[in-house]
């Protein structure tokens, strides 16, 4: 059985995999807008694996970026635990539009999303690329703002999407200075453990209340001037 061979970038590992595990009649048997061995169809599909598998998406803006500050910048947000791509601004506006289809890249995802305004479409104005990373992480977030901080203006972030959620630059600096979920989750294991008892019954029923509360109390120590205003 004939198998896909591509060359076009170079492809995040997870992904390439996933796409030779197609044969090449399954690849043909695709209804995609380009033909479906075509470069703009395998981009495409990268785009469509970065949106379907990470929960943070940083969306950035490059001037100049030369190979090797690209190459640069990309092994220090590896190592800072997220993925740099640049992309083709089209090409990901477009999979936006249809992210939510079995297949963004088919004929019928492209007709019926084809006048869609995508919230996150503003962001792709320019030369673009994207940075990933799996998790909703704030730590994570924080390192790779300090690789953009160095970058300066060869290559600096306009927003972001963080699970369902889009933020501008200024949301995503308080972001990165929120607790972690599992941080989260650890403070409130640990307030289950000390109540116990009736107490634990309490807790549970308090529990979304004392993450909200939580959470509030970080925001607000993020933005002492929601706090003025509030007295």
């Amino acid at each position: 059985m004939l198998r896909t061979s591509f060359n076009f970038l170079r492809a995040p590992a997870r992904f390439s995999r996933t796409l030779m595990s197609l044969s090449l009649e399954e690849q043909m048997a695709r209804d995609t807008v380009k033909a479906p061995l075509s470069r703009k169809t395998y981009l495409s599909d990268i785009y469509t694996h970065l949106l379907k598998n990470n929960e943070t998406v940083l969306f950035c803006h490059h001037n100049n970026l030369h190979k090797n500050d690209e190459a640069n910048f990309r092994h220090q947000i590896k190592e800072a635990g997220a993925q740099l791509t640049i992309v083709k601004s089209k090409i990901f506006s477009a999979i936006l539009r249809s992210e939510q289809e079995a297949d963004p890249t088919s004929k019928a995802s492209y007709d019926k999303n084809r006048d869609v305004v995508h919230p996150l479409h503003p962001l792709l104005n320019g030369p673009s690329a994207v940075i990933t990373v799996r998790d909703c992480n704030p730590e994570v977030v924080s390192k790779v703002l300090k690789v953009l901080k160095v970058a300066n203006e060869r290559l600096f972030l306009v927003g972001a999407r963080i699970e369902s959620n889009t933020y501008d630059s200024s949301d995503v600096q308080k972001f990165k200075d929120m607790p972690s979920k599992a941080a989260l989750q650890a403070q409130l294991a640990g307030m289950l453990t000390v109540l116990g008892g009736a107490g634990l019954v309490r807790t549970l029923e308090a529990a979304p209340q004392m993450l909200y509360l939580t959470v509030d109390a970080h925001r607000k120590v993020i933005d002492p001037a929601e706090v003025e205003e509030s007295v």
